[in-house]
C-alpha cells in the first residue's frame, strides 16, 4: 500500500509541474497576445456592420445590452478602427471616440459618436496586418497593442479615401443593412 501511495504522490507532483509550466506560458502567451476580445484600450477595433456606410458621414458605435459594461469604459480621444463585418470584412479607416456612452432606442442601446481621423478606404484584412482575429457571435470590440494600430494605420494611409461615387454605391449596396 506504501507503495501504492508512493507512485501516486510522485505522478501527482509531475502532474504539479506540467500544470504550473503549462499556465507560465499560457500567461506569457496571452500578455504578448496583440489582441484582446471586447476589452477596452487606447487603440481598439470595433466590429460594424456594412450598414455603416449608410451613415459614414454621422459614424457611431453602437454595443448591444451585454457589452454595456464595455461600452462605459470608452472615453473620450480613444481611437478604434472600423472593421465592417462580412461581406466586406475590412478594416476601412479610424474614428477616435468623441462622446461619452450613450442610452439610445434600437438594436445597440450603448452608443458613442465617432470622428474621423482617417477617412473610409477601400480596405485591409485582417490577415493583411497579421492579425490571427476570427471574429464570432457575441465579439463586438478588440483591443490592440500601439505596434499593431500603427501598421494598420501605415496599411491604410497607403490607400486613396474612397470618392463620393463609390460611397454611393457601397451606400445603395447595403442598404439592407441600415439598423
Amino acid at each position: 500500500m506504501d507503495d501504492r501511495v508512493s507512485v501516486l504522490e510522485k505522478s501527482f507532483l509531475e502532474l504539479n509541474k506540467r500544470m504550473n509550466i503549462l499556465e507560465a506560458q499560457l500567461s506569457k502567451h496571452k500578455s504578448s497576445s496583440e489582441y484582446q476580445t471586447n476589452t477596452v484600450s487606447k487603440h481598439m477595433i470595433k466590429l460594424v456592420y456594412p450598414g455603416i456606410f449608410g451613415r459614414i458621414n454621422e459614424p457611431t458605435a453602437g454595443f448591444p445590452s451585454n457589452r454595456k459594461k464595455v461600452a462605459l469604459q470608452l472615453a473620450k480621444g480613444q481611437f478604434m478602427f472600423l472593421y465592417v463585418t462580412s461581406p466586406e470584412k475590412k478594416i476601412i479607416g479610424l474614428t477616435t471616440v468623441a462622446s461619452e456612452c450613450k442610452r439610445v432606442d434600437g438594436r445597440w442601446p450603448y452608443s458613442v459618436d465617432l470622428e474621423w481621423v482617417i477617412n473610409p478606404k477601400p480596405g485591409v484584412t485582417l490577415a493583411e496586418v497579421g492579425l490571427d482575429i476570427r471574429p464570432r457571435v457575441g465579439d463586438t470590440l478588440f483591443s490592440i497593442t500601439d505596434d499593431k494600430a500603427h501598421q494598420i494605420i501605415a496599411a491604410l494611409h497607403s490607400q486613396d479615401d474612397l470618392d463620393s461615387n463609390t460611397l454611393k454605391y457601397l451606400f445603395e449596396k447595403y442598404k439592407d443593412f441600415y439598423d
